[in-house]
């Protein structure tokens, strides 16, 4: 019996003891068991002998749907679907929210951070709770179809097209939702936008049964992966089980808009038939190596997704789709120049345009000693700027309007107050702009101010800098 047939048996144990639910999934008949069952055999065993200009092109393109809410007056269209607000959800307190990676997260500006955490916040509440999805109408080649999604999200403030960067390194630094599609639903004209989701997991209960699965199937290689010693025997353990535990799948159907088989997803080569496509290898890579800690990101082009992986503060790329044809890891740890030397006249590495000036260059060769390094070079960062001046004025009776002269780039400030130099029992209040005003405040009394600068951070907390100095002045 081979690794793969292992594997597959190992799952199947899983399942078994873990009394899966008979649970129906919106519009289909089987259980979670009866699907994950009838798509095992799917792919048979086959020689990894496959060279890179033998394998099938794979569309990469992210399906953008639009829809007009003026026009489209249904009862599933964008605008009257509620829009539900998750300013309550605490990323930071939720397990899933940690297995997803920063680095894309930590180059967008605040606006754009602020609708990433609201996709993730979004998603994280789809992954950890028993909602079912919502459904919205969209036009796809000039006809009505049925879109799952997100609730909704407004971009207001950022274009079209930032919307869709922040969809691109939202979608591909967070495999762990493995029911989000490559797709996006929005209107141009309401500023509202969500993602698409897998029909399959529509079911709230059904999609937890899954989770449960998935999060199994993840510890037990956690487990596995946390044994290894070093960050390059962690890696390369990575990459193994990625290759073991994935068949490429010739026969998925790319060119159908509704992907079936979900091989956009990570959730294609971990449950189902355990075949994808490259995107599929990429994602479950990406994920396996951002719960072991070790930086990682997709990458994709036209027709083909891979990894970068960063190791003692060096980037690397590695193909585990090719490397998983090729039966070897000739593509593991190598730079740049030799991904593009591979390619083919499909120029299968030459990056999307969406990817300019966001992914790392891969220019030094690889080198184990420096690759076992600690990693120091954290993607997000507490500011290293403190406020240089801080301006008070009060023109209003018990108010205080207090502006800020920054030393840097920031997110944000954190105005801490109080009517002693000590600062005790101060209070604080924040805001994203120079200027803020403060009220409520004692007439007649001498107010002391300080400043410090905040980073968000990928799961929505806030990294905090120095205090300013103090300063001081009197309220009307």
């Amino acid at each position: 019996m081979n690794a793969k047939k292992l594997i597959a048996g190992g799952m199947a144990a899983l399942m078994l003891a873990g009394g899966v639910l008979c649970v129906p999934v919106q519009a289909l008949a089987e259980t979670p068991q009866q699907n994950l069952d009838a798509d095992k055999d799917i792919q048979p065993d086959r020689e990894k002998n496959y060279s890179s200009d033998q394998m099938p092109v794979t569309e990469m393109q992210t399906e953008f749907l639009q829809t007009d809410e003026l026009e489209n007056k249904g009862a599933l269209s964008l605008k009257n679907l509620q829009e539900t607000s998750a300013d309550s959800y605490n990323l930071a307190e939720s397990e899933w929210a940690k297995s997803g990676g920063d680095y894309y997260f930590s180059l967008l500006n605040t606006a754009e951070k602020k609708l990433y955490l609201n996709l993730k916040k979004q998603a994280d509440m789809y992954l950890t709770g028993t909602d079912n999805f919502l459904q919205t109408q969209a036009v796809r080649d000039g006809e009505n179809v049925t879109a799952y999604i997100l609730p909704l999200i407004s971009y207001e403030g950022l274009t079209s097209e930032q919307m869709k960067k922040v969809f691109y390194c939202f979608m591909y630094e967070n495999p762990q939702y493995y029911f989000m599609r490559n797709s996006v639903v929005y209107s141009e004209n309401s500023n509202m936008m969500s993602v698409g989701l897998y029909e399959i997991f529509a079911d709230g209960t059904a999609r937890a049964e899954y989770t449960r699965l998935f999060a199994e199937k993840l510890k037990a290689w956690d487990e596995q992966i946390l044994a290894a010693e070093t960050v390059t025997e962690k890696e390369r353990l990575i990459h193994q089980l990625v290759c073991e535990q994935t068949d490429y799948n010739y026969s998925t159907q790319a060119e159908d808009p509704n992907d079936p088989e979900m091989s956009q997803s990570c959730i294609s080569a971990v449950l189902f038939s355990q075949s994808t496509v490259c995107a599929g290898y990429a994602q479950l890579f990406t994920l396996l190596c951002s719960r072991a800690g070790i930086p990682c990101i997709t990458v994709t082009s036209d027709s083909h997704a891979w990894n970068k992986v960063r190791m003692g503060n060096t980037w690397y790329n590695a193909d585990c789709t090719w490397d998983d044809a090729r039966g070897d890891d000739t593509f593991l740890n190598v730079t740049d120049e030799q991904l593009l030397a591979a390619d083919t006249e499909k120029q299968e590495h030459v990056m999307s345009p969406e990817w300019e000036n966001i992914v790392p260059a891969a220019a030094a060769a690889f080198d184990a000693d420096a690759a076992n390094m600690p990693d120091t070079a954290a993607n997000v960062l507490a500011p290293g700027c403190v406020p240089e001046e801080i301006v008070l004025a009060s023109t209003e009776k018990g108010a205080l309007s207090v502006s800020v002269t920054p030393a840097g780039e920031c997110d944000g400030y954190s105005v801490q107050y109080a009517i002693n130099g000590a600062m005790l029992q101060a209070a604080k209040q924040e805001s994203e702009n120079t200027s803020s005003v403060i009220t409520g405040l004692k007439s007649g009394k001498t107010y002391y101010v300080r400043v410090r600068a905040y980073e968000l951070g990928s799961n929505g907390e806030r990294l905090y800098g120095a205090y300013s100095k103090k300063v001081k002045a009197d309220v009307l």
